[in-house]
């Protein structure tokens, strides 16, 4: 598989990633041991790199991840992230937390989830308003002198955030949601990146499961899926969403790729020279072999042309919306 370099880093990412956030749960239960097995399927399918987070199942995800780890850390680069805090007593509840404080006990967590020294990609999971740029990434900064980390991260920074933690110290990526219909970076963050040789790392290319093309306008979701009650699939333009994924549909058939349109969404995105990688999330091994697959040749300009024409016929498809974002505290 393609790798890109990230940033100014000495990581060479494979254009498509292993994103871990199903592990967790929240996308309708998990099972532990399928999710240990996508890690495996992912790796020998050619992906070199996993990306998860402590909020990911309070370290479930990581947890699993280690398990991974112990029999075949050589073959894998590991990103992790935080920034999420969490409660469990009296009630589980979430929030932003990104001060010095909390980062520099936290690593220790994410270490200790993962087994390992060192983590090779280490993000701040949101920024925080209440914590200031130099709080932030001067803790950031710290773990890395201290070697508990490799290379800094962001993600779901706007402009003026990645500004103001650049200002503080240079970092090598930037996470953010990113697929054809959720395009708003074009017009500032990924210029911002570029100008700046920061690498970026896409998650939800498969727009959550839409642009698998296994959807319809009678799709549901389990209480227990934060799709259930994510405008992205319950908004009025939700069936201009399932018209635009159709459409997908024929242009991936006609220009001759099988994957279908889940190929053409993840080469959609790597059609941007400013993406280093492309997180698919999977929740066992045939679907990590399947993403895997979704690596293909770049897309030509009748495609490109073809996806801007029926994007325009659907304007309130790319519509912005939340992804379950956590609250300040």
């Amino acid at each position: 598989m393609e790798t890109r370099r990230l940033g100014g880093s000495d990581l060479d990412l494979t254009v498509v990633g292993l994103g871990t956030w199903v592990f967790g749960g929240r996308w309708g239960g998990a099972d532990d041991a399928d999710s240990l097995a996508a890690c495996h399927a992912a790796v020998d399918a050619g992906i070199n790199w996993i990306d998860t987070a402590d909020i990911y199942g309070q370290h479930r995800a990581e947890r699993i991840v280690g398990r991974f780890l112990k029999e075949r850390s050589e073959d894998v680069i590991v990103a992790t992230k935080c920034g999420v805090a969490w409660e469990t007593d009296p009630a589980f509840r979430i929030w932003r937390d990104a001060s010095g404080d909390y980062i520099r006990s936290a690593v220790d967590r994410n270490l200790a989830a993962l087994g390992i020294d060192t983590i090779d990609l280490f993000q701040v999971h949101w920024p925080v308003t209440d914590a200031t740029a130099e709080e932030t990434m001067g803790a950031m900064r710290d773990l890395q002198t201290a070697g508990k980390i490799r290379h800094i991260g962001v993600s779901n920074y706007a402009t003026s955030d990645l500004e103001a933690a650049w200002d503080v110290t240079p970092f090598a990526g930037f996470q953010v949601g990113y697929h054809i219909m959720r395009r708003q970076i074009e017009r500032s963050e990924l210029p911002w990146c570029a100008d700046h040789g920061v690498g970026v790392l896409a998650y939800g290319p498969l727009a959550h499961g839409l642009l698998t093309g296994k959807m319809d306008a009678s799709t549901t979701f389990s209480d227990d899926d934060w799709r259930a009650a994510s405008e992205f699939f319950t908004d009025e333009a939700w069936p201009e969403r399932v018209e635009v994924t159709r459409g997908l549909a024929r242009i991936a058939e006609e220009g001759g790729r099988p994957g279908g349109v889940a190929e053409l969404a993840v080469m959609w995105v790597l059609r941007r020279p400013e993406v280093t990688s492309a997180i698919v999330g999977a929740r066992n091994a045939e679907q990590a072999r399947a993403n895997a697959a979704l690596a293909g040749r770049p897309l030509g300009d009748d495609e490109i042309a073809a996806v801007e024409g029926l994007l325009a016929e659907y304007p309130g498809a790319d519509r912005p919306y939340g992804h379950g974002e956590p609250p300040a505290k």
